[in-house]
């Protein structure tokens, strides 16, 4: 990982094309721009894809951030690219981010199963953090949150 903020530029009109790209870098080497590994980048877009299925139960948002998520709610839910750093709360960091050495080959198996999962059984009808959104928001939003993430992965 490296401390710069060098981003590939990426748009994805499918889950397909999020997993096609993760398998692509994983079958080569590549570099980090930014915090995480390429490894706990798959994992929390694992986690994320769980999250939104109903697969796993995340912490529940502060209530600062109840708050505020009706105001957020229309400018995260435009067709526009996710900007980097936003900062989570402590329990909501330890719980979508994996700390230290997260295997790209278990994780990129995570996300691969995940997808499926979405695929089958779809997005919950009330989003954890954003309520009620339609399917389409939801898609959307998981796909640019993965052009975002991935955009710090980098082939060698």
């Amino acid at each position: 990982m490296t401390s710069t903020q060098e981003r590939r530029v990426l748009v994805f009109n499918s889950l397909d094309e999020v997993v096609a790209d993760a398998e692509r870098l994983a079958a080569g080497e590549v570099r980090t721009t930014g915090q995480h590994s390429f490894g706990q980048i798959l994992e929390h877009l694992a986690r994320t894809h769980d999250l939104t299925t109903g697969r796993v139960q995340g912490p529940r948002p502060p209530w600062y951030m109840r708050l505020i998520i009706p105001f957020i709610k229309p400018m995260v839910l435009k067709d526009q690219p996710v900007k980097p750093g936003f900062k989570l709360p402590p329990d909501a960091e330890a719980f979508f981010w994996e700390e230290g050495d997260v295997d790209v080959a278990q994780a990129l198996a995570h996300l691969k199963d995940s997808v499926e999962y979405y695929h089958s059984h779809g997005p919950l009808p009330k989003h954890p953090m954003f309520g009620k959104m339609t399917l389409q928001q939801n898609l959307s939003l998981n796909l640019r949150h993965a052009a975002l993430h991935l955009s710090f992965v980098h082939p060698a």
